[in-house]
């Protein structure tokens, strides 16, 4: 499957900001109700955060931030240890799940990101867009140091 433009492939996911990117409660009644108002939890990302783990086999280190719009998600990269490259990463994130898509060259999305930011533990699975690859992930958020 042809994964198509980054760009347009963003524009897909996060024109939908009305809509919750993580639709597919089929709850009803009273129980809907008590999801739809249930409080945000803190931003997980107010402000910027530098993770390292792995990535399957590969040592990586990742970083993320709010977009300059906070309200059109999140921004990052990251690159594997022992190479230069740095690979391109844009999605949302609703409470703890984060979902981003990848792009080694700016353009086409080469993989997807679907995981869990609990704690200082960033874990979930890594994909093509094809889903022929799938990898597991576990990164650790750095605590920053104190300037002096």
């Amino acid at each position: 499957m042809m994964a198509g433009k980054f760009a347009a492939a963003l524009v897909l996911v996060l024109g939908a900001a009305s809509a919750p990117l993580f639709a597919g409660n089929d709850k009803v009644g009273a129980e809907a109700a008590d999801v739809a108002t249930a409080p945000a939890a803190p931003n997980l990302f107010a402000k910027p955060l530098t993770l390292r783990g792995k990535l399957g086999d590969a040592q990586i280190e990742m970083h993320l931030q709010l977009k300059p719009d906070p309200t059109e998600g999140i921004q990052g990269t990251y690159t594997i240890a022992g190479q230069s490259t740095k690979i391109l990463l844009a999605g949302e994130s609703e409470n703890t799940d984060v979902i981003m898509e990848e792009s080694i060259n700016g353009k086409d999305v080469s993989g997807e990101w679907a995981g869990k930011l609990v704690d200082n533990t960033f874990s979930g699975t890594w994909s093509t867009m094809d889903d022929a690859v799938t990898k597991p992930f576990v990164l650790t958020v750095l605590t920053a140091k104190p300037v002096k």
